[in-house]
């Protein structure tokens, strides 16, 4: 799903407000080139496959470092791109900065971003995670990022046979079976790839010793996540890629996974974790105030719940199904930080806060190996969720 903001003027040390970890933490945002691939998004057949990827650590930076704008590279989106208008918007990271000194390495998470979004549409939880100990690396994904030119002068344009163009052309369909037509042949081969190439990518810079990330990766100790698109993503990349321990999905539809290799077909070998807002978690949830409901969305979001229970049945690892009330489908995002607030639902930063802390338990379960997860026990809880597990095996 593509989703607009009006992304108001707001404060420059807007993210000042956001719960923090142990660590400082640093950030870079490079150019990355597979140069085996011609990018298929692409009508060039000589384009290699681009991407910008912004990594967040834990760093020692100096006490008097400037932070990093939130928008590092506002040159490379159109000029009425909204990112245009939070140019003036500052981190709580730092350039550049130096890695924390200890541990010598660190856990990995990669990150994929929702449908029509830059790769830093979610700093509040890569920082976030970053500052508990994590080196959080988004993946920027052409075709997906609304991206326009590249920092080497090169420009890209969307114009090559994309699942979504051909989506768009099946305008025969019914809704419903435009969104089953969807959930099966949808094609995510290309922001799979990506994942894989930058996971060989961040394996080659770990053994160099000539890169910021020299024996400072952690690299038996890998999750992914991201929102809406970028979560069903991270979905089948955990299902496909044997490096990837665990997967969350962040209020994404199934598109592309209910095909015969998809992950809503085989279930999943790895735990996952997946977070709705309520007119997407299938649980039956009453209509808003009023009773007005978009109709289509609604049956559009019946029929990808069903896929995912049918994920859950068939899954032979933990999983997790979080539902948090008074949320919407932006709200596993920055983009409610620059808009006016809505009553209807919870503060961006409640909300944000309560998302944060149910994925940094999962990864630190699955990926870090702690043992004491109080949110995903159930030991402690928040009013507003909504928390259902894989049933615990009977005893003999």
């Amino acid at each position: 799903m593509i989703i607009a903001t009006s992304a108001a003027a707001s404060p420059t040390q807007l993210f000042e407000g956001e719960p923090r970890g142990p660590y400082e933490t640093g950030t870079i945002e490079e150019l990355w080139v597979n140069t085996v691939l011609d990018d298929p998004s692409t009508a060039d057949p000589n384009d290699k496959r681009k991407m910008m990827v912004q990594v967040w650590y834990p760093a020692s930076p100096p006490a008097d470092a400037k932070r990093a704008p939130y928008v590092i590279n506002p040159q490379l989106y159109a000029k009425d791109h909204w990112v245009q208008k939070l140019t003036s918007v500052q981190t709580r990271s730092v350039l550049n900065a130096p890695f924390a000194a200890a541990p010598s390495r660190w856990p990995v998470l990669l990150y994929n971003h929702g449908s029509g979004q830059p790769q830093f549409s979610a700093t509040f939880q890569t920082e976030f995670l970053a500052s508990h100990g994590y080196v959080v690396v988004a993946i920027g994904h052409p075709g997906s990022s609304n991206i326009e030119r590249f920092p080497d002068g090169t420009s890209y344009r969307n114009d090559g046979q994309t699942w979504q163009a051909r989506l768009n052309r099946e305008d025969r369909m019914l809704d419903r079976e435009s969104f089953e037509y969807g959930f099966v042949n949808s094609d995510l081969s290309l922001f799979l790839n990506d994942i894989s190439f930058v996971l060989d990518r961040l394996t080659t810079l770990n053994a160099d010793r000539n890169s910021r990330f020299h024996e400072r990766l952690d690299l038996s100790r890998v999750g992914t996540l991201g929102w809406s698109l970028g979560g069903v993503t991270s979905l089948q990349a955990a299902r496909d890629d044997a490096r990837i321990k665990a997967a969350a999905n962040l209020d994404g539809w199934a598109y592309g996974l209910a095909g015969p290799k998809g992950v809503v077909t085989l279930g999943s070998e790895r735990p996952v974790l997946l977070m709705f807002n309520p007119s997407n978690a299938g649980l039956n949830t009453p209509p808003p105030p009023g009773g007005e409901v978009d109709a289509m969305n609604m049956e559009a979001s019946a029929s990808a719940a069903m896929h995912f229970w049918g994920l859950l049945r068939r899954s032979t690892a933990d999983w997790y199904h979080v539902t948090v009330a008074r949320t919407n489908h932006v709200s596993f995002s920055d983009l409610p930080l620059f808009d006016a607030p809505k009553p209807q639902n919870l503060q961006p930063r409640t909300a944000h806060a309560i998302i944060n802390n149910f994925v940094l338990e999962f990864f630190d379960r699955y990926v870090r190996g702690v043992d004491k997860t109080p949110l995903l026990s159930g030991e402690t809880s928040y009013p507003e969720v909504t928390v259902l597990r894989r049933p615990t095996p009977a005893r003999k």
